[in-house]
């Protein structure tokens, strides 16, 4: 209570008046009269003085929200605006007449730019540029395209709890597309809500029960009005609570009851609004981008239609002059599958093998990436080695005739060197020492060790992955070996996986089925092609979490145990353990990029071992 005070004599002592439209910076929604003040900064006007971000600071979103507040200086009216930032990969030399400071430009339909004086002449448009020059040099060019657009209402009691809390989405032509209520008594306890998505017409409403276990009761429905589902939360407070979720055919019948909640009418994230033209034919940087925002563009990579961000990543490929069928060189961190890019798709400028060899001089352990580009600008191979860096003594005096730079030699098993003649040939070496020359003196003596050498081949059909081969050419610790791959059609998502020794004999397999309860199926075969093993998961009869069936075969392939999760007394039997012994590449599917952390995993153990072997 004593904070309300300071905030409501802070804003009097401002002259900031009820009923009266004001800017507020980051406004987030609240379902508490404690948070009914605003406790941020008021702006009457727009001006620069809402546009803080920096590159130097940056950040996933710009929100700005229109305020209006009742007698008690509580927010009643809201419109709130949030917009992406995303940095993008631009001409600089357009900009090399402006001062240095924060510029405005709109884009015509043309693509042509249009120069504005401040912020307040871009604020209202659907989206604009934001070029900051520091220095005489432009250090960051950004879309901000509006992602969406909120409208929140609050009614309160005589006491100042919240009474009625309603918020409404719109698009940018406007339009409604989404509708949410929530009802509280005077004591600001909530009584019951309604959720309406005007896209699908799908809607739900709840009623707050908070007796005999139940908590919450929610309905669901479709866009003709037929329930669909009925929710009940018992213990919804609880880390775990149970959940009982009948499911209805059109005649309002129960076809089905599962332990998890439907999906949400209506998802914030899913739904940003559309970039207008032709701002959404600027290529993002991914690299200088907030993960926040590329972590929407790397999921696109499951979607069946992706037409628009195939597009662009091919333009961004042919920005960042990246050929097909030529050998690049990758910057680090390397960009993982699905997590940290979209689809095969590099995103980085590439480097020269010089410059890729030293990236991370003063690591224990680094990477060297080599990658070519097929037709469609996604990886056609990638070879990617592990090295281990260790700084080394030698007798400086052998050095002395070298002028300043860099050089690459070989130690024998008497330690004399013998001289490399380039980058190119010190790679190919199982082991190599790097010489580095500076003014007179030498700085660094490097002795580095390839750990694992592995290559990825894939092959596309449509922009999406149809195949891959995975081979581990070179480890320190496992033999070699082969893990094949196919790809559901569009989706990027392994289907089917085979793992072959050096002998060629399949010894693992795993088949994605997704069908009824049966999620996936996985046979285990010893190094001469005989099954050892067959693994079910499954999902139980409430469909809220898997099982296994786990079933054990004899050395002339004969069924000898079948076990699941419930079965304890086999669980611990000697034979099975012994039988069920793990190997490294037990856990399939292995996605692109995923093999090579077991690999160095394997490594460090060993490693460990060893070293604990010497003493």
């Amino acid at each position: 209570m004593k904070q309300q005070f300071e905030i409501i004599n802070q804003l009097k002592t401002q002259e900031i008046e009820s009923d009266k439209i004001y800017y507020q910076i980051d406004f987030n929604y609240f379902s508490n009269k404690e948070n009914s003040f605003p406790q941020q900064k008021l702006y009457s006007t727009i001006d620069n003085a809402l546009d803080i971000n920096s590159s130097k600071n940056p950040i996933p979103a710009h929100k700005i929200a229109q305020i209006k507040l009742n007698n008690n200086y509580q927010y009643y009216d809201v419109l709130k605006q949030d917009r992406n930032i995303i940095e993008i990969l631009y001409p600089t030399e357009t900009f090399q007449t402006i001062e240095d400071g924060i510029h405005y430009y709109i884009l015509d339909k043309y693509n042509r730019l249009q120069k504005k004086e401040n912020f307040k002449d871009v604020f209202e448009e659907p989206c604009y540029l934001r070029v900051e020059k520091l220095n005489g040099k432009v250090i960051s060019i950004q879309k901000r395209p509006i992602s969406s657009i909120s409208h929140f209402s609050y009614d309160y009691w005589p006491n100042q709890n919240l009474k009625h809390i309603k918020l409404e989405i719109f698009n940018n032509q406007n339009n409604m597309i989404y509708l949410s209520e929530k009802f509280y008594d005077e004591n600001g306890n909530k009584l019951k809500g309604n959720q309406n998505n005007l896209l699908t017409q799908q809607t739900m409403r709840y009623t707050e029960i908070n007796k005999d276990h139940i908590e919450r009761i929610e309905e669901y429905f479709d866009n003709n009005g037929i329930k669909t589902n009925s929710v009940t939360y018992f213990d919804k407070s609880k880390p775990f609570p149970r959940i009982e979720n009948k499911q209805f055919n059109s005649k309002g019948k129960i076809i089905k009851i599962t332990g998890h909640n439907p999906d949400e009418i209506f998802d914030d994230a899913a739904n940003d609004l559309v970039e207008p033209y032709p701002y959404n034919t600027l290529m993002m940087d991914v690299e200088k981008t907030s993960r926040f925002v590329t972590r929407q563009l790397f999921k696109h990579t499951l979607d069946k239609n992706t037409k628009q961000w195939d597009n662009e990543a091919i333009n961004r490929t042919r920005y960042l002059e990246i050929k097909p069928n030529k050998t690049y060189y990758a910057k680090l961190p390397y960009p993982y599958f699905l997590d940290e890019r979209y689809k095969n798709f590099p995103h980085q400028k590439p480097l020269t093998l010089i410059e890729a060899e030293n990236q991370q001089s003063n690591a224990k352990y680094y990477d060297l990436i080599k990658f070519e580009v097929g037709d469609n600008y996604q990886y056609k191979n990638l070879i990617k080695e592990k090295w281990q860096q260790t700084p080394i003594t030698l007798p400086l005096e052998q050095f002395k005739p070298l002028e300043n730079g860099i050089y690459f030699f070989v130690m024998d098993n008497n330690g004399k060197l013998s001289p490399l003649e380039n980058v190119e040939q010190a790679v190919e070496q199982p082991n190599y020492i790097r010489v580095e020359k500076e003014m007179g003196k030498i700085i660094s003596i490097v002795k580095k060790t390839r750990i694992y050498k592995v290559l990825n081949e894939f092959e596309y059909q449509d922009n999406s992955l149809k195949s891959s081969k995975f081979f581990v050419l070179e480890s320190l610790f496992l033999p070699h070996f082969i893990i094949e791959s196919k790809y559901e059609d569009k989706k990027n998502i392994v289907t089917y996986q085979q793992i072959k020794n050096s002998q060629g004999i399949i010894i693992r397999t795993y088949n994605y089925i997704n069908k009824d309860q049966l999620i996936a199926v996985s046979d285990r075969f010893n190094d001469n092609g005989i099954r050892t093993n067959h693994l079910e998961l499954k999902l139980y009869e409430s469909y809220d979490k898997f099982y296994e069936k786990n079933q054990f075969f004899d050395e002339k392939g004969n069924l000898i145990f079948t076990i699941d999760d419930s079965d304890k007394e086999n669980k611990d039997n000697s034979i099975i353990k012994g039988r069920n012994t793990p190997q490294p590449y037990d856990k399939l599917p292995f996605i692109p990029d995923m093999f090579e952390e077991v690999l160095f995993d394997i490594y460090l153990e060993q490693l460990k071992a060893m070293n604990n072997n010497e003493y």
